[in-house]
Order: structure tokens, then sequence, then C-alpha cells
């Protein structure tokens, strides 16, 4: 199975990502848009994993609440990958606030993960959710206009990290939860 490590959201985040969405996509002339219930944070890509592999994972996820407490957020910039002329190959926003606590999150995965065969990336960790792939825009890309009438300055507190299956069913990217670990919310 197709595997993922991700930190979910709640409700109210997710409409307010859908409405961020929605205003990037009355200026679009296609692309492809992400469902609300498949908004997360990706910490890891593992790629094909089988279902040996689930508890010794498991393992590793568990070291997260044991040594962290839940991570508040609060929605930053809109960004770009990969632009080729006029496709943008993923539309994205990104993340401000406890950016430390979630970058040790992230090593403690990748550290932990690696004797267990998954490779650490390589690239650098740039938190962010995808909004959107191969979005043509009708005009250039405009953060200003896309955030207009969305308020992103409220803080959200993500406690919940997972591990997600991926699989397409009848041309549809569908994401389940195989496990979850609560982080506790010390916020108070």
């Amino acid at each position: 199975m197709r595997a993922f490590v991700a930190l979910d959201f709640d409700y109210n985040l997710r409409i307010t990502l859908r409405s961020i969405q929605n205003n990037i996509r009355l200026n679009a002339l296609k692309g492809s848009w992400v469902k609300d219930e498949n908004f997360h944070l990706t910490l890891k890509f593992l790629g094909e994993i089988d279902q040996s592999q689930i508890d010794l994972i498991g393992q590793v996820l568990e070291l997260v609440p044991k040594n962290y407490s839940s991570i508040y957020l609060k929605l930053d910039e809109l960004g770009y990958f990969n632009r080729r002329k006029d496709q943008y190959g993923v539309i994205w926003i990104g993340f401000k606030g406890e950016i430390n606590k979630l970058n040790k999150i992230y090593d403690i995965i990748e550290e932990g993960l690696e004797p267990l065969g998954f490779k650490k990336e390589k690239r650098p960790f740039r938190p962010h959710i995808t909004l959107g792939r191969r979005v043509v825009l009708n005009k250039s890309f405009n953060q200003t206009q896309y955030l207009k009438d969305v308020n992103i300055d409220h803080s959200f507190l993500l406690d919940r990290l997972v591990l997600m299956r991926s699989e397409e069913i009848m041309g549809k990217r569908i994401y389940t939860p195989i496990k979850s670990y609560k982080l506790i919310n010390d916020h108070r």
C-alpha cells in the first residue's frame, strides 16, 4: 500500500483552506484541486509499504507525542512549485508560528525511519498545504487577490499525527488513516 505521514486538520481549517482555494479557482482556466477531506501537512512520503512495516513505523511515530506537544501555526503566504510557462505545478500555502517545533518533529520522523529503509529527504523541509496541481491561471499569480476576504490570521492547533494510506479509487485520490497519534495540548 502507498503511504505517508502527515499532520491532520480540523473542519474549521479545511473551510478556510477551501475559501482560499476557491479564490484561486475563480482566476484559473484549469487545474486539479485538492478535496477538502484531503488537506493535510505531509511530513514524510513513504511510498509503497506492506502490512508488516506498519508496527515498526508506528514505533517511530509514537516518539513524537512522547517528546512534543501539539503545534500552533498560522497560515502565511501563498506560493508555487514548478512553474512552466503558463502552468503552475503546485500552488500551496505556507505557515508561520511554531515552525522550529514542526522542524524537530520532522527530524524525529526522518531519523527514526531511516534505519527502516526509508531514505532521508534530500530537499529542505518546506511545510505547506497543496491547494492545487497543474493550475493554469487566466492572469499572473496574485497572492493579494487570492487571500482577500479570507481571515488567515487566526491560529490553529495541529494535534493529530497520522500514518495515512493513499489510494486511487475510480480516478479519485482517497486518503485513509491507518494509525493516528494524539499530541497533547499544552497551550492552555
